[in-house]
């Protein structure tokens, strides 16, 4: 796994002053998908995902890299460029890799209409790859009156009541249930309007010059929903980010205006795509920045009350194979001589679909975080701190087969990883089947079994925090071997690995399953100029 290059010891409040010569070699290779972690968000979160396929590999980086810095790529959609390309919220990609697309610089187009904005985030075109983000921004939501919170109350008792049978009412926006919040969103209803048996979400069309008569509609999308407070009085924030792959225009490359339909609004988004800039290295790229054995870059730009912040992380060459990003991250605003916090991230769910954009492995992508803004709206600088880098490896086990007991067997068997050693002591069969999944609304039970193990940490600057576990023939979406982690104090740093939950069918003798993704937290801090959007 590891390739050369020194490791970074462990270091505290690390401002930016060391070199780092392994970097560029490192993004020529692959990676696997990106993680992240932040605070809490104030409201309730509704994601939904969809599966991810594997990463195409990238081309091989050519000899030669262009004279000029920061010059447009090239005008053929399907020939490789000679530098790095920056691509907005998604990261950079390596020489050799294809041109790519992107929405002119700073510009978000949008359409609004009934108390509803739609925003695109993001719109990239590389590979024969479209993806977008859209930001669907819903103040028509009106607040239930006690007499209809209650009649929604008792309907979600009756469900209850008939073992999670009935139909879930997804009528209405559950904003604090403790405190009985509930509201109803006017243009959710047209959606479901225009759909029926759509439940209000969303699913985009793209037409312009190059897209196949009827245009293209996405083969894989992710998104999250939640109500977010604000001084206007709140309103339901959606964003999504949608992926047409196996879907290359018919042309050369991107040419002319395309339209994106949003489904509830009569207008369509309406947008160009032109090449994105390429640099000779990573750092002429604005906002990367050398941090030790590593470079990071990082971005911000404000959004009203709120500051929006990316940044990626590049390793050094001996584990380009990890994916990076921290568990902990506040912004803070300096004027005058003045600090005001900014405080953690308010926002922290991101909307990524488990799969890298065409050309950047996952250690590549941005993480995005959104802060609460300073009362200044102009000058002065933004500090992001980061602390307790997550490292995530794409390493797997060979398999495991395990006899399951009638009651206690002692195991005496060791999983080497890279940087730590799994033992499984002890196998138990479980008195009661526990929770499998919920289906349609009723509870799925299956028969488990219990290991215990202990763990070697193999690096002193790395503890082990987390691991998966698969079975091979694994239904999709659902966690067949899950690991039992206990913590001692809030901090994620005390998090260990005392065993594993397995579960079988009944009958089966054996249990069969892999390890994999073992995770890591080193102590590590950087303080990090943001380089604003003007």
């Amino acid at each position: 796994m590891r390739k050369g290059g020194k490791r970074m010891r462990r270091t505290k409040r690390f401002q930016i002053k060391a070199a780092a010569a392994v970097i560029a070699a490192a993004l020529l290779a692959g990676g696997c998908a990106g993680a992240e972690s932040g605070a809490e968000s104030p409201t309730k979160v509704e994601e939904t995902t969809t599966a991810a396929k594997a990463e195409p590999a990238a081309p091989e980086s050519p000899e030669g890299v262009p004279e000029q810095q920061g010059q447009n790529g090239s005008e053929r959609a399907g020939e490789p460029v000679n530098g790095y390309q920056l691509i907005s919220d998604y990261g950079v990609t390596a020489p050799g890799d294809l041109q790519a697309y992107e929405l002119p610089d700073g510009l978000r187009p949008a359409v609004e209409e009934n108390q509803v904005r739609a925003e695109l985030l993001t719109a990239v075109y590389i590979n024969g790859e479209f993806r977008f983000r859209l930001r669907i921004e819903d103040r028509s939501v009106t607040m239930l009156t006690p007499e209809e919170v209650k009649a929604v109350q008792e309907e979600a008792e009756s469900a209850a009541a008939q073992d999670g049978t009935a139909a879930p009412d997804d009528s209405y926006v559950e904003i604090d249930r403790d405190k009985g919040l509930y509201g109803r969103s006017a243009y959710e209803e047209r959606l479901r309007a225009e759909e029926p048996g759509g439940g209000g979400t969303l699913s985009v069309r793209l037409t312009g010059d190059g897209v196949a008569e009827g245009g293209y509609t996405p083969n894989r999308s992710s998104s999250t929903r939640q109500y977010v407070e604000s001084g206007e009085g709140g309103y339901l924030l959606t964003v999504g980010e949608y992926a047409m792959q196996g879907k290359p225009l018919r042309a050369e490359q991107p040419e002319g205006t395309y339209e994106l339909l949003v489904p509830g609004f009569q207008e369509a988004i309406r947008f160009t795509l032109e090449p994105a800039p390429v640099y000779e290295s990573l750092l002429e790229i604005p906002g990367m920045q050398e941090a030790g054995d590593y470079l990071i870059w990082t971005a911000g730009s404000r959004r009203g009350e709120q500051v929006e912040v990316q940044y990626f992380l590049l390793p050094g060459q001996w584990e380009e194979d990890y994916r990076y990003s921290f568990l902990d991250s506040k912004l803070d605003y300096t004027r005058d001589g003045i600090t005001e916090s900014c405080g953690h991230s308010i926002l922290s769910a991101q909307t990524r679909l488990n799969e890298p954009l065409s050309g950047i492995p996952p250690y590549r992508m941005t993480v995005q975080q959104t802060f609460a803004g300073p009362k200044a709206q102009e000058g002065g600088n933004y500090t992001l701190s980061l602390r307790d880098l997550l490292l995530t490896s794409p390493e797997r086990s060979d398999e495991i087969t395990l006899t399951i007991p009638q009651d206690v067997e002692q195991l005496d068997q060791d999983i080497e990883f890279e940087d730590s050693t799994i033992r499984l002591l002890k196998i138990e069969r479980g008195d009661e089947p526990e929770l499998y999944t919920i289906d349609d609304g009723v509870d799925v039970m299956r028969p488990v079994v219990y290991i215990e193990v202990q763990v070697t940490d193999r690096d002193p600057d790395r503890h082990l925090i987390n691991l998966q576990g698969r079975k091979q023939a694994s239904e999709p979406y659902i966690a067949e071997v899950r690991p039992n982690v206990e913590r001692t104090e809030k901090s994620y740093r005390s998090s260990r690995v005392m065993g594993l939950t397995v579960f079988y069918d009944e009958g089966d003798t054996e249990v069969r399953f892999s390890l994999e993704n073992p995770q890591y937290v080193e102590d590590l801090e950087l303080e990090l100029p943001v380089l604003m959007e003007e």
